[in-house]
């Protein structure tokens, strides 16, 4: 590869990545254009709670997060980013953590969410945008802001039972209290859906 090949490649990987985390920020800070801006009309998603086109996500997350209390926060952070790129075809490959401060039934809680996002990208007109984003869970957990403050009888009054175990919290809270339960397409990591998913990215830059 020329020295003029390997500085295209490598503006391709960093615009590709640029989109990636500004992606996660918009979302974070509920700047719904510049979120549609980062998929193509014709995009899909697979999130724990949600499978189907990119921009009917961003509609539903918009109406979620006005639903909200007003004290809850949220924080998504990337990074670990793995960029390949074939043409006009590209993948992104990251590590995303997401953070937040719900309250919930009069108590403050800390959700955190460990996961793997794969975004399957296509150059149309110049530019970079995901054609596809695909979450894969690994673990969550749930704790109370305030040690103590939450009773034992609250988290034995929790029905966890029909959710997967390493990501029961994460999906309870979102069933519970948003009204979404969790997307028939979840992808939990290790399983045969998360290989299938990380080798059509690996044919989609192939």
């Amino acid at each position: 590869m020329n020295d003029e090949a390997r500085l295209r490649a490598a503006a391709d990987k960093l615009e590709m990545m640029e989109v990636c985390m500004f992606s996660h920020v918009c979302r974070d800070v509920g700047d719904w254009d510049g979120l549609l801006d980062c998929f193509h009309p014709d995009a899909d998603i697979t999130t724990s709670w949600f499978m189907g086109n990119a921009h009917a996500f961003i509609t539903e997350s918009r109406d979620m997060m006005e639903g909200h209390h007003t004290d809850d926060t949220q924080k998504h952070i990337a990074g670990n980013t793995r960029v390949r790129v074939s043409g006009e075809r590209g993948v992104c490959e990251y590590y995303l953590t997401l953070h937040q401060r719900r309250t919930m039934d009069g108590y403050d809680f800390d959700f955190s969410t460990w996961s793997s996002v794969v975004d399957l990208f296509e150059r149309r007109d110049g530019r970079w945008r995901v054609i596809k984003r695909t979450m894969i869970y690994e673990k969550d957990r749930m704790d109370p802001h305030k040690p103590g403050e939450v009773p034992a009888s609250y988290f034995e009054a929790m029905d966890l039972t029909p959710y997967p175990r390493a990501l029961r919290y994460h999906c309870w809270r979102n069933e519970k209290f948003s009204g979404s339960p969790p997307s028939e397409n979840l992808v939990m990591e290790g399983t045969e859906k998360s290989r299938a998913i990380r080798e059509e990215a690996r044919r989609w830059v192939s």
